[in-house]
Protein backbone atom coordinates (compact mmCIF):
# COMPACT_ATOMS: atom_id res chain seq x y z
CA UNK A 1 0.00 0.00 0.00
CA UNK A 2 1.39 3.40 -1.13
CA UNK A 3 1.43 6.16 1.80
CA UNK A 4 1.36 9.92 1.37
CA UNK A 5 4.50 12.18 1.61
CA UNK A 6 2.44 14.90 3.18
CA UNK A 7 2.74 15.67 7.09
CA UNK A 8 -0.15 14.40 9.20
CA UNK A 9 -1.86 17.62 10.18
CA UNK A 10 -4.84 16.93 12.91
CA UNK A 11 -8.13 18.43 13.32
CA UNK A 12 -7.63 20.45 9.58
CA UNK A 13 -9.97 19.15 6.63
CA UNK A 14 -7.53 18.21 4.02
CA UNK A 15 -8.19 17.04 0.27
CA UNK A 16 -5.23 16.11 -2.12
CA UNK A 17 -5.01 14.18 -5.43
CA UNK A 18 -2.27 12.75 -7.23
CA UNK A 19 -1.51 13.60 -11.04
CA UNK A 20 1.19 12.61 -13.57
CA UNK A 21 3.68 14.96 -14.62
CA UNK A 22 2.73 16.04 -18.22
CA UNK A 23 1.82 19.79 -19.67
CA UNK A 24 -1.86 18.83 -18.63
CA UNK A 25 -1.27 18.54 -14.81
CA UNK A 26 -1.41 22.12 -14.30
CA UNK A 27 -5.29 22.70 -15.69
CA UNK A 28 -6.46 19.50 -14.25
CA UNK A 29 -4.67 20.53 -10.42
CA UNK A 30 -6.78 23.89 -11.29
CA UNK A 31 -10.04 21.69 -11.88
CA UNK A 32 -8.95 20.05 -9.22
CA UNK A 33 -8.87 23.32 -6.44
CA UNK A 34 -11.92 24.93 -7.64
CA UNK A 35 -14.25 22.04 -7.18
CA UNK A 36 -12.68 21.53 -3.78
CA UNK A 37 -13.12 25.53 -3.01
CA UNK A 38 -16.42 24.88 -3.96
CA UNK A 39 -17.62 22.47 -1.73
CA UNK A 40 -15.83 24.06 1.36
CA UNK A 41 -17.87 27.57 0.33
CA UNK A 42 -14.75 29.20 0.00
CA UNK A 43 -15.28 30.70 -4.08
CA UNK A 44 -13.53 33.80 -3.41
CA UNK A 45 -10.34 32.32 -3.29
CA UNK A 46 -10.52 30.72 -6.04
CA UNK A 47 -8.82 33.01 -8.40
CA UNK A 48 -6.02 33.41 -6.19
CA UNK A 49 -5.77 29.47 -5.36
CA UNK A 50 -5.89 28.48 -8.82
CA UNK A 51 -2.81 30.51 -9.76
CA UNK A 52 -0.59 29.66 -6.68
CA UNK A 53 -1.38 25.82 -8.02
CA UNK A 54 -0.66 26.38 -11.43
CA UNK A 55 2.50 28.22 -10.30
CA UNK A 56 3.41 25.27 -8.01
CA UNK A 57 2.40 22.45 -9.80
CA UNK A 58 4.24 23.57 -12.97
CA UNK A 59 7.24 24.09 -11.02
CA UNK A 60 6.74 20.38 -9.72
CA UNK A 61 6.49 19.07 -13.39
CA UNK A 62 9.17 20.34 -14.82
CA UNK A 63 11.54 19.77 -11.63
CA UNK A 64 10.26 15.83 -12.20
CA UNK A 65 10.79 15.77 -16.13
CA UNK A 66 14.68 17.33 -15.01
CA UNK A 67 15.55 13.93 -12.85
CA UNK A 68 16.93 11.30 -14.55
CA UNK A 69 16.51 7.40 -13.57
CA UNK A 70 13.47 7.99 -11.15
CA UNK A 71 13.29 4.93 -9.08
CA UNK A 72 9.78 2.81 -8.89
CA UNK A 73 7.44 3.39 -6.38
CA UNK A 74 7.71 2.48 -2.68
CA UNK A 75 6.41 2.12 0.34
CA UNK A 76 8.03 5.57 1.24
CA UNK A 77 6.21 7.67 -1.17
CA UNK A 78 2.79 7.69 -2.73
CA UNK A 79 3.92 8.34 -6.51
CA UNK A 80 5.37 6.16 -9.60
CA UNK A 81 7.99 7.57 -11.78
CA UNK A 82 7.00 10.87 -12.96
CA UNK A 83 3.75 11.91 -11.00
CA UNK A 84 2.95 14.88 -8.56
CA UNK A 85 1.32 14.97 -5.64
CA UNK A 86 -1.23 18.28 -4.48
CA UNK A 87 -3.08 18.43 -0.74
CA UNK A 88 -5.15 21.35 -0.03
CA UNK A 89 -5.50 21.87 3.91
CA UNK A 90 -7.67 24.07 5.19
CA UNK A 91 -7.99 25.45 8.57
CA UNK A 92 -9.80 28.19 10.98
CA UNK A 93 -7.78 30.80 9.22
CA UNK A 94 -5.70 30.14 6.45
CA UNK A 95 -5.70 27.47 3.73
CA UNK A 96 -2.13 25.52 2.93
CA UNK A 97 -1.36 24.55 -0.64
CA UNK A 98 1.15 21.32 -0.67
CA UNK A 99 3.04 20.23 -4.10
CA UNK A 100 4.98 16.77 -4.12
CA UNK A 101 7.60 16.20 -6.32
CA UNK A 102 10.06 13.72 -6.27
CA UNK A 103 13.31 15.95 -7.15
CA UNK A 104 15.15 17.27 -4.24
CA UNK A 105 16.25 20.05 -6.16
CA UNK A 106 15.26 23.50 -4.04
CA UNK A 107 12.69 25.62 -7.08
CA UNK A 108 13.87 28.75 -8.66
CA UNK A 109 12.27 31.43 -9.98
CA UNK A 110 11.32 30.83 -13.70
CA UNK A 111 11.90 34.08 -15.88
CA UNK A 112 11.50 34.95 -19.65
CA UNK A 113 13.42 36.93 -21.41
CA UNK A 114 11.45 38.65 -22.76
CA UNK A 115 8.25 37.33 -21.03
CA UNK A 116 6.31 34.60 -22.58
CA UNK A 117 2.35 35.61 -21.94
CA UNK A 118 1.25 32.37 -23.45
CA UNK A 119 3.13 29.90 -21.02
CA UNK A 120 0.94 27.39 -18.75
CA UNK A 121 3.07 28.30 -15.38
CA UNK A 122 6.32 29.05 -13.85
CA UNK A 123 6.04 33.02 -13.43
CA UNK A 124 8.14 31.28 -10.46
CA UNK A 125 7.91 32.15 -6.82
CA UNK A 126 7.96 35.52 -6.75
CA UNK A 127 4.10 35.75 -7.86
CA UNK A 128 3.71 32.97 -5.40
CA UNK A 129 5.71 34.93 -2.70
CA UNK A 130 3.15 38.22 -3.97
CA UNK A 131 -0.54 36.77 -3.45
CA UNK A 132 0.26 33.97 -0.61
CA UNK A 133 0.50 34.90 2.89
CA UNK A 134 3.88 32.56 3.59
CA UNK A 135 5.77 29.68 1.71
CA UNK A 136 8.50 27.62 1.77
CA UNK A 137 10.08 24.23 0.79
CA UNK A 138 10.69 20.98 3.27
CA UNK A 139 11.83 17.62 2.74
CA UNK A 140 9.57 14.76 2.06
CA UNK A 141 9.38 11.48 4.02
CA UNK A 142 11.92 9.01 2.15
CA UNK A 143 12.39 11.23 -0.92
CA UNK A 144 11.64 13.91 -2.71
CA UNK A 145 10.50 17.87 -1.98
CA UNK A 146 7.30 19.32 -0.83
CA UNK A 147 6.74 23.02 -1.45
CA UNK A 148 4.04 24.93 0.24
CA UNK A 149 2.31 28.28 -0.02
CA UNK A 150 -0.74 29.79 2.77
CA UNK A 151 -3.71 31.70 1.59
CA UNK A 152 -5.20 33.23 4.55
CA UNK A 153 -9.41 32.61 4.75
CA UNK A 154 -11.30 35.85 4.98
CA UNK A 155 -13.66 36.20 7.94
CA UNK A 156 -17.03 36.49 7.83
CA UNK A 157 -18.92 39.43 8.83
CA UNK A 158 -20.56 38.90 11.98
CA UNK A 159 -23.85 39.14 11.47
CA UNK A 160 -25.90 42.71 12.48
CA UNK A 161 -27.93 42.79 15.38
CA UNK A 162 -31.21 42.63 15.30
CA UNK A 163 -33.10 45.90 16.53
CA UNK A 164 -35.42 45.07 19.15
CA UNK A 165 -39.61 44.87 17.78
CA UNK A 166 -41.61 47.39 19.25
CA UNK A 167 -44.04 46.39 22.05
CA UNK A 168 -47.24 44.82 20.95
CA UNK A 169 -50.32 46.50 22.42
CA UNK A 170 -52.90 44.26 23.85
CA UNK A 171 -56.24 45.19 24.10
CA UNK A 172 -58.07 46.97 26.62
CA UNK A 173 -60.49 44.85 28.39
CA UNK A 174 -62.47 48.37 29.61
CA UNK A 175 -65.09 49.18 26.77
CA UNK A 176 -64.69 52.92 25.66
CA UNK A 177 -67.02 55.43 27.12
CA UNK A 178 -69.27 57.07 24.86
CA UNK A 179 -69.08 60.63 24.82
CA UNK A 180 -71.90 63.31 24.32
CA UNK A 181 -70.97 66.10 21.69
CA UNK A 182 -74.96 67.61 21.73
CA UNK A 183 -76.04 69.95 25.13
CA UNK A 184 -78.02 68.00 27.26
CA UNK A 185 -81.26 70.30 28.06
CA UNK A 186 -82.18 71.38 31.39
CA UNK A 187 -85.29 69.83 33.28
CA UNK A 188 -87.58 71.96 34.49
CA UNK A 189 -89.15 71.35 37.68
CA UNK A 190 -92.56 70.97 35.80
CA UNK A 191 -94.98 71.95 33.02
CA UNK A 192 -94.60 75.83 31.95
CA UNK A 193 -98.09 78.07 31.49
CA UNK A 194 -98.04 77.19 27.77
CA UNK A 195 -98.49 73.42 28.69
CA UNK A 196 -100.99 73.72 31.01
CA UNK A 197 -103.18 76.23 28.80
CA UNK A 198 -102.95 73.69 26.14
CA UNK A 199 -104.22 71.19 28.41
CA UNK A 200 -107.17 73.26 29.58
CA UNK A 201 -108.26 73.96 26.06
CA UNK A 202 -108.84 70.49 25.72
CA UNK A 203 -110.41 69.63 28.66
CA UNK A 204 -113.09 72.11 27.38
CA UNK A 205 -114.02 70.90 24.30
CA UNK A 206 -113.95 67.12 25.69
CA UNK A 207 -117.02 69.19 27.83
Amino acid sequence: MLTSPFPARGGARAADRVFGASAATPRRARAFVRAQLAGWGLPELTDTVELLTSELVTNAVRATEAVAGLPVASSVFPVALRMVALRLVLSARSLVIEVWDVSAQTPATQRADPPDELREGGRGLTLVGALSTAWGQRTAPGRGKIVWCEVAVPVSPAPSPVSAAPPVRRPSTTLPRRLRHARVAERADGPDARTLRCVLEGLRRLD
